[in-house]
């Protein structure tokens, strides 16, 4: 039985994460407006759009809680250095290409 439960939740997780490019749940005009959370101009709140990316970076900001549609406050931008975020009452630090890879629209 465990070898089926196994099978069942790889294969939930296999079909989560390949919709993670996908997955859009900004509005129509926030999507088209949507910019990478590095390129964000200014500190304030913005909403994820959605994470571009190979499936270990969707994996990655899913558990840090980066997913599309939660609401982010930008802290600190780096000028393509660092960016640092508030999400959920934590503060998390992420990399340039990281941060490339999040498109964001403004709250």
């Amino acid at each position: 039985m465990a070898t089926n439960e196994t099978k069942d939740s790889c294969f939930f997780l296999t079909d989560f994460f390949s919709k993670c490019r996908r997955r859009k749940r900004c509005g129509r005009r926030a999507a088209q407006s949507s910019t990478p959370l590095s390129q964000s101009c200014c500190h304030g709140r913005f909403r994820v759009c959605s994470v571009n990316g190979d499936r270990r970076t969707c994996a990655r900001m899913a558990n840090l809680g980066l997913l599309p549609g939660r609401e982010l406050e930008l802290l600190c931008k780096g000028n393509g250095q660092q960016c640092m975020v508030k999400v959920n009452g934590g503060t998390i630090s992420l990399d340039a290409p990281t941060a490339s890879s999040i498109m964001v629209a403004p709250v």
